[in-house]
């Protein structure tokens, strides 16, 4: 089972970066949701690259009048209990409306727009701060790498997710890595990566194009998932040393799923029986470095790709391969919380590799503990190797009304079960060809089941 380390992103990434293993050591216990960790993060990796220190800083007068209007702002300021009633949300909202109007708010929005024009956008850094963030929780996490089969991913692709509620699905662990072959039907556009590097033209030139191969998946909190995208072009040479400034080889983008709702009343509140469909998709744009971010419900988002007429170009490109990418994401999620799963275990180290291979093969306890021992002292990525036998145990449903052959739509069921049925668990209902008898169907439309 074990692969070229370049086949996964973490690893490749992780072994053309000298400094992460310091990276790792200073960081592997940063609080990233409070305080200045993400900043020092950025700051680190900056540090001994000259080019990254142009236009970095705010003056000590800027600084100041930060601090000065901040205090102003931070007056009397209502902060919400740990646990919010309805009334304490209600009153946050009206302080937060109160505030927008003050005298010190327009300062402020003063402020950011004259401390932003003094500073100098590098895309390439914030790409490798947001990367090296991602490898910490994912380190944190345990290092689980989920390779998706490619027979799975093609009918993944034919699977709706737009019902499934956000108590339906758990990661098995807090961050965690998909892996896919380079899917060559959802790709990073090229011209919106110059135009977010200001290379205009540089890569075209070389003819490189970056497939979808991985996601990293994050629960950030009970009501957020954080999915960040990664890309490979298959001919890039990763042994090859590349200045950090102009290496393009690990492209990424970040989306957020968030289940909160805007209550006029109440203030943001959450519920686990939001779905995928009304969940607000935050984003920003692949093509622009400084500009601002967005956010749709994931059902205007599908609504959009079908629009081609309302959007520019780039627009639509990028709402497409959302649509494309994070709809696939979703639907690994919900094949880790399904039933009937087919996972086989490896690592991408050979020794770890075998005493994986050994652990899966013994029962008493003495033997697992000695060989889980021995384990710990090799460093790896756990591979979690899925839908390997799909393809060998799926099989073809036949229709027996005349109609050509075509694929039909898969999707996911809530089955019931439990105490007197109070459990759910989730149910693959997966896509079929119909009337295989009359041959392969056409690329093209997928019927609704």
């Amino acid at each position: 089972m074990i692969k070229d380390n370049n086949t996964y992103f973490p690893e490749r990434f992780v072994t053309s970066r000298s400094y992460f293993k310091n990276l790792l050591k200073n960081f592997s216990n940063a609080d990233f949701d409070r305080g200045d960790a993400y900043h020092q993060l950025r700051d680190f990796i900056r540090q001994p690259v000259e080019a990254w220190h142009e236009g970095a800083y705010l003056s000590d007068d800027l600084l100041d009048e930060r601090d000065e209007i901040l205090a102003e702002l931070h007056k009397n300021e209502y902060e919400l209990p740990a646990n919010p009633t309805q009334e304490d949300n209600k009153r946050f909202a009206e302080a937060q409306l109160k505030k927008m109007q003050t005298p010190a708010w327009q300062r402020w929005s003063d402020w950011l727009q004259r401390s932003k024009s003094t500073l100098k956008a590098h895309p390439r850094l914030e790409e490798e701060t947001m990367i090296s963030r991602k490898l910490l929780s994912f380190y944190k996490g345990g290092r689980n790498i989920f390779s998706i089969n490619p027979f799975m991913v093609d009918l993944l692709k034919k699977t709706e997710v737009g019902n499934i509620r956000l108590r339906d699905i758990k990661l098995p662990y807090n961050s965690i890595y998909f892996h896919f072959e380079p899917i060559a039907d959802i790709a990073f556009p090229i011209e919106s990566l110059e135009h977010k590097h200001d290379i205009a033209y540089r890569l075209q030139d070389l003819e490189k194009q970056y497939l979808l191969d991985g996601a990293f998946v994050t629960m950030e909190n009970d009501h957020t998932l954080d999915i960040t995208l990664t890309f490979i072009d298959p001919k890039d040479n990763f042994k090859e040393k590349v200045g950090i400034t102009s290496d393009y080889r690990f492209p990424a983008v970040q989306y957020t799923f968030d289940f909160s709702m805007w209550q006029t009343e109440s203030g943001f509140s959450h519920s686990l029986d939001i779905t995928f469909d009304k969940a607000t998709v935050c984003f920003a744009d692949i093509w622009d470095a400084e500009g601002d971010a967005g956010e749709l419900t994931y059902e205007e988002l599908r609504e959009l790709t079908k629009q081609r007429e309302k959007c520019y170009q780039s627009e639509w490109e990028e709402y497409v391969l959302m649509d494309n990418a994070l709809k696939l994401i979703v639907n690994c999620i919900c094949y880790l919380n399904s039933v009937d799963q087919d996972i086989e275990i490896g690592a991408t180290q050979k020794d770890a590799d075998d005493i994986l291979q050994q652990l899966s093969k013994v029962k008493k306890t003495q033997i697992v503990n000695k060989l889980k021992q021995k384990l710990s002292r090799f460093p790896y990525s756990k591979i979690h190797f899925c839908g390997n036998k799909l393809q060998e145990q799926f099989k073809l449903a036949n229709d027996t009304t005349e109609v050509d052959p075509h694929w039909r739509r898969g999707h996911w069921r809530n089955q019931p079960f439990g105490a007197a049925l109070s459990q759910t668990k989730l149910i693959w209902i997966r896509p079929t060809i119909v009337r295989k008898d009359k041959g392969q169907p056409e690329v093209g439309h997928i019927y609704e089941s």
